[in-house]
């Protein structure tokens, strides 16, 4: 990650899922995600000013005030990747779950990063926001997503989306 020790800096991220596999298509994944994503913003220090889960990858705009963000973000990674893990292995409607299960096992093993299994791919992908016109742009691509994908037909109808008023994940102020 770019200079992790300038946690004053603005970043956008952009996490994704091994393969592109589209597992956050259940409720019960996606509050995995948000969930631990406002327990890195209450215990960690991150602040997060825009955010789109969609089904197989996670933008946000986020800044860390405490600890340098590539740890925030590692910590979250591996913490979520576990928890996913056993969520899907415990669903019993998990229709794609020996697939999810076996991908995810050997992803991680072919992966000398890793131990056992592996969700995210490495990297983040950080980019700074330098300008005012950068911050707008990144805004407008995490909003519009979910329409571009097809999915809503404006950006606060979509859920897990900081353009909803309904959003299980509360975002910094601007």
């Amino acid at each position: 990650m770019a200079n992790p020790a300038k946690s004053n800096d603005l970043y956008y991220i952009t996490i994704t899922v091994v393969n592109w596999i589209d597992i956050f298509t259940r409720d019960c994944y996606r509050l995995i995600v948000t969930n631990n994503l406002a327990f890195c913003q209450q215990n960690k220090g991150l602040r997060i000013f825009e955010y789109v889960l969609m089904t197989n990858h996670l933008h946000m705009i986020v800044q860390s005030d405490e600890k340098p963000l590539s740890d925030i973000l590692r910590d979250f990674k591996s913490y979520t990747a576990k928890q996913l893990f056993m969520a899907i292995s415990e669903n019993p409607q998990e229709s794609r779950k020996e697939l999810l299960l076996k991908t995810f096992k050997r992803e991680g093993f072919i992966n000398p990063l890793n131990k056992a299994i592996q969700i995210w791919q490495n990297g983040n992908y950080p980019m700074v926001l330098f300008s005012k016109d950068m911050i707008k742009q990144k805004i407008n691509y995490i909003q519009q997503n979910p329409v571009r994908a097809g999915m809503v037909a404006e950006p606060h109808h979509y859920l897990y989306c900081s353009a909803s008023p309904y959003s299980p994940l509360k975002c910094d102020e601007w």
